[in-house]
């Protein structure tokens, strides 16, 4: 009797032991938040779960951040500039001038330059990041708001005129090389957000926010055309693509969370259905997403859930947050420059019915298990090939443990979530 108990407090110890592990490297993020009225940035560390909410002094009506390695880029509307931050320390290095009322609205950095979108003015402002002074102009549509670089191409959203129903929505190409507009794309009511996948790009139209509902477009860049419109309904904003299979919409109302394929365009969670827990941004990664809860007449909230939306962590951040961002870090599998892992699962979280992808450098077993240690299935992976495996699992969550062939070595481990 001794010797079962021991056996089975050693393997409790030991489970305990990777899920501590795997929760700590899981929950190693750094985001930031912009809170517009406090005219404040947030810092929130979730692996100490620190929270600065006075991490930078802002200027007036900062609106949105870009962050890369050493820098925070703040768009202060109300300044007409863009001001640059020690991403570091949180002081204010300078700033960068727009143009008299250009109320600039959004920016996207690329190699030297950040582009800038001024809503007042009708125009994309080229910056050079080395010299901090605007290098270039270039008139696109009524109220330009989100960029989007792909290729030698930069994309603007232009939300169209509001006391005209957003008559003259469209999403305007600019050639880089030569800083021109090539094609004017139009596109449903009030475009405000952009993103890409799989070599096309997913526009978010808010609509009107009464009887003209809200769709996602895609755009072919091949052509500069517009090849779907999603009925999405509601007031979709930003849009985070998760996987291959699930792609998150936030709500410019800051109640819902919308859900779509961004490869088939099915609609999973529209405004018919929508999940409850969102809010107005939505960012994250494989082990998690972010949700901000805006409070539009007071301090906002941070929602940190699990995979399956399930909630993990909550942050107070300060007043009327309009814009979230989550540190880059070094671990991005779609940048050529990172190395290959020796081991890799995908998508997580798997969509249940889903069949799962798995990479690995060298032969080996995997074996999955349950959180009780079970051993549920076991899979010969042949070394630098790409695997499909039909894996039925009821939604949950689950550990993967990846042994090198003929020798047992261990050479990866994790957990990966089912959710339906």
């Amino acid at each position: 009797m001794f010797f079962k108990v021991f056996l089975l407090t050693a393997r409790s110890l030991a489970l305990l032991t990777v899920l501590l592990f795997v929760t700590v490297l899981l929950s190693a993020e750094t985001f930031f938040v912009v809170n517009s009225q406090s005219r404040t940035l947030s810092r929130i560390d979730t692996s100490t779960d620190e929270v600065d909410n006075s991490f930078a002094s802002l200027g007036n009506v900062p609106n949105k951040i870009v962050v890369d390695e050493d820098y925070i880029w703040c768009v202060n509307s109300g300044d007409n500039a863009i001001q640059k931050i020690s991403r570091s320390t949180g002081a204010s290095l300078g700033n960068i001038l727009i143009e008299i009322g250009s109320n600039p609205w959004d920016a996207i950095l690329h190699e030297d330059n950040l582009y800038v979108s001024g809503l007042f003015t009708g125009k994309v402002y080229r910056i050079n990041t080395v010299s901090g002074s605007v290098s270039g102009s270039v008139n696109v549509g009524t109220a330009p708001e989100a960029l989007q670089v792909l290729g030698n191409k930069l994309y603007v959203c232009n939300a169209g005129n509001y006391a005209q129903n957003y008559a003259g929505s469209s999403v305007s190409v600019i050639d880089l090389e030569s800083f021109t507009v090539t094609a004017t794309i139009p596109v449903s009511p009030n475009p405000q957000y952009l993103a890409s996948h799989n070599n096309l790009l997913h526009v978010s139209c808010t609509g009107n926010w009464t009887d003209l509902p809200g769709d996602i477009c895609i755009i072919d860049p091949q052509t500069d055309s517009l090849i779907e419109t999603i009925e999405m309904g509601g007031t979709p904003g930003r849009i985070w693509i998760a996987s291959p299979e699930l792609a998150y919409v936030a709500d410019n109302g800051g109640q819902y969370l919308y859900r779509y394929h961004p490869e088939t365009f099915e609609l999973l969670n529209s405004a018919a259905n929508p999940l409850a827990n969102g809010g107005s941004e939505v960012v994250g990664n494989d082990s998690m997403i972010a949700i901000l809860r805006p409070n539009w007449s007071g301090n906002g909230q941070l929602n940190i859930l699990h995979p399956d939306l399930s909630l993990w962590k909550q942050y107070s951040v300060a007043m009327m947050p309009t814009d979230l961002k989550m540190a880059p870090g070094n671990t991005s599998a779609d940048d050529p420059s990172f190395p290959r892992p020796e081991f890799s699962l995908y998508p997580n979280p798997l969509m249940q019915g889903s069949k799962i992808k798995v990479t690995s450098l060298s032969d080996g077993v995997l074996q999955i298990y349950n959180l009780k240690g079970q051993r549920l299935c076991s899979h010969s992976i042949k070394g630098k090939d790409t695997q499909e495996l039909a894996i039925t699992l009821p939604s949950g969550i689950y550990f993967y443990s990846l042994s090198s062939f003929p020798d047992m070595r261990r050479i990866a481990q994790g957990r990966f979530i089912v959710i339906r």
